[in-house]
């Protein structure tokens, strides 16, 4: 009888080791907590948004999407099978699978899959907005600060016009974000209405020996890392713009107010010298050099 308890309290034991073990093993997991199917509308062209990954928040352009019987557009990151051609407004299916596992340093997470295209249209979505950046992303980064020197017989013609002409508006602040191309995009944003761009960055190194002697009347502020680059802009069609070209150097500031935020700072440097010459023939113009120092989002 004895031998029959402990026996029995043995195989209880089993049962319930095995079964805490089970438990605690399904617990570290991955399992699903969630899944439903249903049908989006997507828009004929990408838009700069934020998304959050990896613990932090971060730009890049995303789809602006509509749930079936809504009309409002939102913003979604990515479509798994999704083969996305600009021009054309899509009416999909898709699948959104949430899943949870303890042991991942993000434990909960949602994917999007691509089920079905069920349209493509060649038109031009309406109503879009111009981005989905919210401003808590934006607006802890400095407004650029504008300087320049101005060597002339008439110095006060050159540095009015200096004044009420600043190249780039100094109440927007500025963003870089990659396109699903790869390419390196320039936005400004002043707020949900007004922003200037996106425009394709064209990067080239240039050599610094080259550096013009002007550029050293307007030292950085901070230490430069890296070499100087020239920098010109093209729209998203990749035609040239009307925005100006620049000559420009990078530094990563300690300054930040987000722990998502860690801003880089940039020195866009332009002589001036021959445009104010040509302009202010009778002014004397030996040296005219702007500099502005913007600081732009993590990149």
């Amino acid at each position: 009888m004895k031998t029959k308890n402990l026996f029995g309290i043995l195989m209880l034991f089993l049962f319930t080791f095995t079964f805490i073990s089970c438990d605690k093993e399904d617990e570290e997991g991955r399992k699903i907590t969630d899944y439903k199917e249903y049908v989006l509308t997507v828009a004929s062209e990408m838009k700069p948004g934020v998304l959050w990954s990896d613990g932090y928040n971060y730009l890049k352009e995303v789809y602006p999407v509509k749930k079936e019987n809504t009309e409002d557009w939102e913003a979604m990151g990515y479509i798994d099978g999704f083969e996305f051609e600009k021009g054309y407004e899509y009416k999909i299916k898709i699948s959104e699978t949430s899943y949870l596992d303890h042991s991942m340093g993000q434990p909960a997470w949602t994917e999007y899959d691509l089920l079905d295209v069920l349209s493509k249209e060649e038109k031009k979505s309406e109503n879009l907005p111009l981005h989905f950046i919210p401003e808590w992303f934006y607006k802890d980064l400095d407004l650029p600060k504008y300087k320049y020197v101005v060597e002339a017989n008439k110095k006060e013609v050159v540095e009015t016009d200096l004044k009420e002409n600043s190249i780039i508006p100094l109440n927007y602040h500025y963003l870089i974000y990659r396109g699903e191309d790869a390419l390196l995009r320039w936005f400004a944003i002043k707020d949900d209405k007004n922003t200037l761009g996106p425009c394709i960055i064209i990067s080239r190194n240039k050599d610094p020996e080259k550096i013009p002697e002007s550029y050293k009347l307007l030292p950085p502020e901070g230490n430069v890392n890296g070499s100087m680059m020239g920098w010109s802009f093209l729209d998203e069609e990749g035609n040239e713009t009307n925005y100006p070209s620049f000559d420009v150097f990078a530094s990563r500031s300690a300054k930040s107010k987000s722990v998502d935020l860690t801003p880089i700072t940039l020195y866009l440097y332009k002589d001036l010298t021959e445009h104010y010459k040509n302009k202010y023939p009778e002014a004397g113009v030996r040296t005219v050099v702007v500099s502005y120092t913007v600081s732009i989002n993590k990149i």
